[in-house]
């Protein structure tokens, strides 16, 4: 770390002064969120719900590709609200989450130029390159869930029925609920190869442990898979469970790969 002149409530203001910024900007994308209702709702939202939805029509043209007879049967699914005020709140918090969503750039640039000052030259790159790459997995893990684990989830558990005589009427509440945790919780779980970067970087993570405590690992993540979902159906946290496990073979590859540049790095050739 690099030290400055600046003295401790200067950093203090220079952090405020970024809150504030990063706060107006997370409150305008809200407003703009908010304002764009219909698009936001019908268009994504509660796309997952409708049999054209991107993911059901690539899986309807891979059986057909694939000779298949079996057809993808997407059940439709009825959206009912229970509670008198529910829909305000719910247009409310969902702008907030898209607008948050929507400024974490800007929020992670307002971080990258508060610490920048503090690091070497040589610490920047790095810094730099972790930042971006965490940025990129979260919104990689948000799509994930978005085109793949959310809309299989709802078509699996709407169609799902113990009785043929009960009917599955999905409560906004419990859909958005869903929607927003498993997005959130998938965008932040797939920072792991960002953290073994990092970990593998100040040499504390080791790919021969990854390797050693791979079955525990997998336990692991689905038992991470279990707390993801909001459910408790198997379908869903398999769905869930398999990125994850290959975030972690991804994530022991990075590890490897950066055992052999510090290797590389520090070898009789590079010291002479």
């Amino acid at each position: 770390m690099n030290s400055d002149n600046g003295t401790f409530w200067d950093h203090l203001d220079v952090l405020r002064s970024a809150l504030i910024r990063s706060i107006i900007v997370v409150t305008i994308a809200s407003i703009v969120v908010f304002l764009l209702k219909d698009i936001i709702f019908e268009d994504i939202i509660f796309a997952a719900t409708k049999s054209d939805f991107p993911t059901f029509r690539a899986l309807e043209q891979i059986t057909k590709i694939l000779g298949l007879n079996s057809q993808l049967k997407v059940e439709p699914v009825k959206i009912i609200n229970t509670q008198l005020a529910a829909q305000l709140f719910i247009h409310l918090s969902v702008s907030f989450y898209l607008g948050l969503t929507i400024s974490i750039p800007y929020i992670t640039g307002e971080f990258w130029h508060f610490i920048k000052p503090a690091l070497y030259q040589n610490e920047k790159t790095t810094a730099f390159k972790a930042v971006v790459f965490m940025g990129i997995l979260f919104y990689i893990g948000v799509l994930v869930n978005y085109f793949l684990i959310f809309p299989l989830s709802v078509n699996f558990l709407s169609a799902y029925k113990v009785m043929e005589s009960i009917d599955n009427l999905i409560d906004i509440d419990s859909y958005i609920d869903t929607f927003v945790s498993m997005s959130l919780s998938m965008g932040i779980v797939s920072e792991l190869p960002a953290a073994a970067y990092f970990l593998a970087k100040i040499e504390i993570l080791k790919s021969t442990f990854l390797k050693k405590y791979r079955r525990h690992a997998f336990v692991l993540i689905l038992t991470a898979a279990a707390m993801i979902t909001p459910t408790t159906d198997i379908f869903t946290m398999l769905l869930v469970a398999a990125p994850l496990q290959l975030l972690y073979e991804i994530s022991v590859k990075i590890v490897k790969n950066v055992e052999t540049k510090n290797k590389t790095s520090i070898s009789p050739t590079n010291q002479v």
